[in-house]
């Protein structure tokens, strides 16, 4: 990409003792955030996620793929050793059965989350905790927010999706059971109508497509592919969403 922009990513994992998925984000978060910053990690970049088996780690926003995957790199050996001395370790991976899950756990940190609980199915419930992803940030204008997201029509997140698809289809089928949407945005006439469109679906967090704009970040984020402990293919992933992005605003610039 010609124009200069920072990355990001959001990486989920499942939390293990014995080879059995446990609810122990409430045990190993804060343990986390004791050291993280005597580290030189800073707190934002290990988080929760909705089910109490999983736990989240991110990077800061860098210059460049080599930064991104360092920063994994570094993250993962941290989550690493504060797991060894639980008698915990991680499993990165898109997908797992619902006999798999154990107990269904929402987790202990956010309000907004134990309403969501509170409010789902069972089956919602299920589906959400059994699918793992990584999400790609990319800072971008509001702009380029509208461009890029009306470019990402079904066929780009069906190409994109199949990509960082590990489980045959598996995780985006429960996805899409949770989220109650197939993940492509409307088709935005300016910044305005994205702002409302935000705005009228609760916030941000609220926006449950596959491609959506943060303005809180300044990113647009892609979150169809699964995780995976793959860097090579976390790599493709990057290489990936930005040749859309340039694709989209090299499309707008062709059209005036």
């Amino acid at each position: 990409m010609s124009k200069k922009r920072t990355l990001g990513i959001e990486r989920e994992w499942f939390i293990m003792r014995n080879g059995n998925i446990v609810a122990g984000v409430g045990d190993v978060l804060p343990k986390l955030w004791e050291i993280v910053e005597t580290r030189g990690f800073n707190k934002s970049q290990f988080g929760y996620e909705l089910f109490a088996g999983q736990i989240e780690d991110r990077t800061e926003p860098v210059p460049c793929t080599e930064s991104l995957i360092d920063s994994l790199k570094k993250n993962e050996a941290l989550l690493k050793e504060i797991g060894e001395s639980l008698g915990l370790h991680f499993v990165c991976k898109d997908f797992v059965t619902e006999e798999e899950l154990g107990e269904l756990v929402v987790n202990p940190f956010d309000q907004r989350h134990k309403s969501i609980w509170a409010e789902i199915t069972r089956e919602r419930k299920v589906a959400a905790s059994q699918v793992a992803a990584i999400h790609i940030h990319v800072s971008v204008t509001p702009e380029e927010a509208v461009q890029i997201l009306n470019y990402c029509r079904r066929s780009v997140i069906d190409r994109l999706a199949k990509m960082g698809d590990f489980s045959q289809g598996k995780r985006l089928n429960a996805y899409r059971v949770m989220a109650k949407v197939y993940g492509d945005s409307p088709v935005f006439k300016d910044v305005d109508h994205l702002m409302k469109y935000i705005k009228d679906s609760g916030g941000e967090r609220d926006v449950w497509d596959m491609v959506r704009y943060k303005p809180s970040t300044g990113t647009v984020e892609f979150r169809m592919f699964g995780a995976t402990g793959d860097l090579e293919k976390i790599k493709s992933f990057v290489c990936a969403v930005q040749e859309v992005i340039k694709g989209a605003c090299e499309r707008v610039e062709e059209l005036h």
